[in-house]
């Protein structure tokens, strides 16, 4: 039955309407098999994927928008955490201060209570020194009157001539 239909014509300008027609089943039928079974699960493939896309690009924008917030986030705790430190900074160089300033009062206060000291033991030493004086005064007092009067000066001449003495030498300092 196809035999008459697949004979070609001789002339080659003419068309041969059978070839067409079966050229034309066979095409509508191939377009049918692969509608069905090969456009359908492609179509439903390529479907997917855009959704994926989709979704994926969905997903960056949100994961992107997070990132900006989490940046935002960090450079604000970055601030404050400068900040913080501006102040913890400024802090530490009052106290610095502040210690430097009590430190030096506390060695003026050392000096001067060194000062004192060195006073007192200089007025120690010049009282003991005026006493020693004193002693070595009367002492040389005592030689010299024994010789002069040339007789021995007994305890309580010598005690009486001392004391004479001491409240002359005071009389003498104080005035």
């Amino acid at each position: 039955m196809f035999a008459g239909l697949l004979a070609a014509s001789t002339d080659p300008l003419q068309p041969d309407y059978a070839t067409m027609g079966v050229t034309l089943v066979v095409f509508l039928a191939m377009l049918g098999i692969l509608y069905k079974f090969a456009w359908g699960p492609i179509l439903e493939g390529l479907k997917k994927r855009e959704a994926s896309i989709f979704a994926a690009r969905d997903e960056a924008a949100k994961v992107k928008h997070e990132v900006e917030e989490l940046h935002a986030k960090l450079q604000a705790e970055y601030a404050t955490a400068n900040d913080k430190i501006r102040g913890m900074l400024d802090e530490a160089r009052r106290d610095a201060d502040a210690l430097k300033a009590q430190e030096r009062e506390t060695g003026i206060k050392e000096a001067q209570a060194e000062r004192e000291r060195a006073k007192r033991e200089i007025e120690t030493a010049k009282e003991q020194a005026l006493q020693e004086l004193q002693v070595r005064t009367v002492e040389l007092a005592s030689l010299i009157s024994s010789k002069a009067v040339r007789r021995t000066v007994t305890v309580d001449d010598h005690q009486r001539l001392v004391a004479e003495s001491l409240d002359e030498l005071k009389r003498i300092v104080k005035s």
